[in-house]
């Protein structure tokens, strides 16, 4: 939570030719994934083999081919199957390539086999044949041994990379991501967790003698401390720190997978020519507190500001895949009403592997006629000749952005609703469009005594009280409401290419702005500040017009406050924050504009707005969408809409840019 205070070429010459050529990049991918664990080894069966498939398709879209990915499955995933794996890979790369590596399977801690590892345990992928802690007689240290050395440690992942590394040269990339449990939380519903089991030690070993760690440190002993320009450039993505866990999500067809494999899959769907490795894990914070809020992902790494992968792929003007063909004149698509594709949204249709959709005449367009949060159908002008769902792609040209209902359940026991009154509270339920009685509920209604809470399911904060929900329907509405506002606000995603701001958060100490501070608030990719910090904003154009900014805040309880544009007469800021296109970048004096930190703990999100007309946002927070004068952009009027209901819809694309910042609070001890 945060509260607003003081606001007072190169050229060979030869004999008789002149060459001038340039050796152009290979790109290898290497996945692995372990899904069909054997019952012998106690690891239940995962969803990994969908991590891979994903991520392969979406790999090629940006240029990889399909010769150069190879998949490395069950069987023989195991600590040789890996080293041999690596080894064919580098026999094939050479100095100036670029190399992308997966994991995806169970994780485990396992008792250090070094004395100089800060937390006590190594975390590691479980291969294969790994057998389970709770199978092995902790007190034959002859078989522990054995067992452990049957898991792959981060140093021995580390070596491997080493010489990965070494072949690629200082020219080359490499980027690691690994979606397993300890790679770097709390299990939310029935989906399934890659890992979670208690950690493989020997029986005399004690937690206590180790210190905790925040980093995975699945790196450090060898890599990041090598500064050999020899040595490529790389980066590492977990899925999670190193003492959470990995919770499978639902793909676009509402089969299980990694959270990170699928943050990456929509991540490759759309990118820029020149984002960094920084900007591209920020997009996977996003996409990830989305799915799963309670893990956080890790970068690590020694080349953040490098342009993801040189710069060397293709860039993808985003698409939906389409699901059906249920005629030729009738389609249904793998993506819905939380990216635009609500009730009349317009759409084009071009052949699979189309990069640029408005420098081709399209197979056909169309209209949504009908879609829920994952699925849209549309009616196309005219029939496609197209035999299967992946020789052509759709492109989304008017979106249309409907909000669906909350899912509720009134929890009913001796110590909450009677079944009698929780009918009272369904039956007057029934005829408000945003809420939905549901079995397996976005949020909970519990009686207290004398405020009933509502709890947010995915990871158990408090969203809000309601005095007496059973006499007070009214009140519970207009909080119904906001959650689904905080939602879809959360959920919101725009790009224009020409207009876009970089903000940050600046430490302020001693009532003085100091942003050499700021990355020692990072701990693996994320800013992490304590209860008690104080922060201002530093705001640069970094598109190529003139723009207005807007800042929203969603705490990880639900509740939205306005930071940019302000209610508060104390503020010394103007109502209108214009800035053109400029090298230099603009700090807020703190005696001006200073935010202090304080809870709820957890993930907290800055939304930032940025359009090219006056976007006015400061009521969706203060008097949840009371009309405002003027005339309102589409960013704005998109958002005051998604306070009125369940079907509330913006009627154009949206006509700038937004983007976040992600960052958590901690109690100070």
């Amino acid at each position: 939570m945060v509260k607003q205070i003081n606001l007072t070429c190169c050229i060979l010459l030869l004999p008789i030719l002149i060459f001038c050529q340039t050796i152009q990049p290979t790109k290898h991918a290497l996945l692995f994934a372990i899904s069909e664990y054997p019952e012998s080894g106690g690891y239940d069966k995962l969803s990994s083999i969908n991590d891979i498939v994903h991520i392969s398709k979406s790999l090629q879209w940006i240029g990889f081919e399909k010769g150069h990915i190879t998949n490395v499955v069950d069987k023989k995933v195991t600590i040789q199957g890996i080293k041999d794996a690596f080894a064919n890979l580098n026999s094939r790369i050479k100095k100036g390539d670029i190399v992308f590596i997966h994991f995806s399977g169970h994780g485990l801690q396992v008792q250090a086999d070094r004395a100089n590892r800060i937390d006590g345990y190594d975390e590691c992928l479980v291969p294969y044949d790994a057998v389970s802690p709770e199978k092995i007689n902790n007190t034959d240290s002859v078989l522990m041994k054995k067992e452990m050395d049957k898991y792959l440690r981060g140093h021995i992942l580390g070596d491997l990379l080493k010489k990965i590394r070494s072949t690629l040269g200082s020219t080359g990339d490499l980027i690691v991501t690994l979606d397993f449990c300890y790679s770097g939380g709390a299990t939310r519903g029935a989906n399934k967790v890659r890992g979670g089991k208690a950690p493989l030690v020997f029986k005399n070993f004690n937690p206590s003698i180790s210190k905790h760690s925040d980093s995975s440190q699945l790196f450090k002993q060898t890599l990041s401390i090598q500064q050999d320009q020899q040595l490529s450039p790389y980066n590492v993505f977990s899925a999670t720190r190193p003492e959470e866990l990995d919770t499978e999500t639902k793909d676009e067809n509402g089969k299980a997978i990694g959270p990170l494999s699928y943050a990456l899959y929509q991540s490759f769907k759309q990118l820029n020519p020149n984002i960094t490795y920084l900007s591209f894990f920020a997009r996977i914070q996003s996409m990830m507190n989305m799915m799963v809020q309670e893990q956080h992902p890790v970068l690590e790494g020694n080349a953040e500001t490098r342009i993801l992968f040189g710069g060397k792929f293709i860039q993808q003007a985003p698409f939906f895949e389409i699901n059906e063909i249920i005629s030729k004149n009738k389609i249904t698509v793998k993506a819905g009403t939380i990216v635009g594709l609500g009730n009349g949204a317009k759409i084009i249709v071009h052949k699979a592997g189309t990069n640029n959709p408005n420098a081709k005449i399209p197979i056909a367009t169309g209209t949504v006629i009908a879609s829920d949060n994952f699925m849209a159908t549309v009616q196309l002008d005219k029939p496609i000749n197209i035999k299967q769902t992946f020789d052509a792609w759709v492109f989304l040209t008017e979106s249309k952005f409907t909000i669906n209902p909350v899912a509720l359940q009134i929890v009913t026991n001796p110590n909450s609703f009677s079944i009698s009154e929780a009918k009272k509270i369904e039956s007057s339920l029934e005829s408000f469009p945003s809420v939905t009685l549901h079995e397996n509920p976005d949020l909970i209604l519990k009686k207290g005594d004398t405020t009933d809470s509502l709890i947010v399911v995915s990871n158990g904060y408090l969203f809000s009280e309601v005095p007496s929900a059973l006499n007070n329907i009214d009140a519970l509405k207009t909080k119904l409401k906001q959650y689904i506002q905080h939602q879809f606000i959360l959920g919101l995603e725009a790009k224009t290419s020409d207009i876009s701001m970089e903000v940050k958060l600046v430490p302020v100490v001693n009532g003085k702005a100091d942003s050499t501070l700021l990355e020692t608030k990072k701990v693996n990719g994320i800013y992490e500040f304590s209860e008690g910090d104080e922060v201002t904003l530093s705001i640069k154009n970094t598109g190529k017009k003139l723009a207005y900014i807007s800042v929203v805040d969603l705490q990880p309880d639900g509740n939205i406050n306005a930071i940019l544009p302000n209610n508060n007469k104390n503020f010394n800021i103007p109502d209108s924050l214009k800035f053109r296109p400029t090298d230099s970048t603009y700090v807020f004096d703190p005696n001006a504009f200073k935010i202090k930190l304080y809870k709820p703990y957890g993930t907290e999100v800055f939304k930032i707005f940025v359009s090219e007309k006056k976007i006015n946002l400061k009521d969706i927070a203060t008097t949840q969408g009371t009309p405002t004068r003027g005339d309102l952009s589409v960013i704005e009027t998109l958002l005051k809409d998604s306070y009125q209901g369940a079907h509330a819809r913006g009627n154009e694309p949206a006509d700038g840019t937004i983007s976040e910042i992600i960052f958590r609070i901690k109690p100070t001890h």
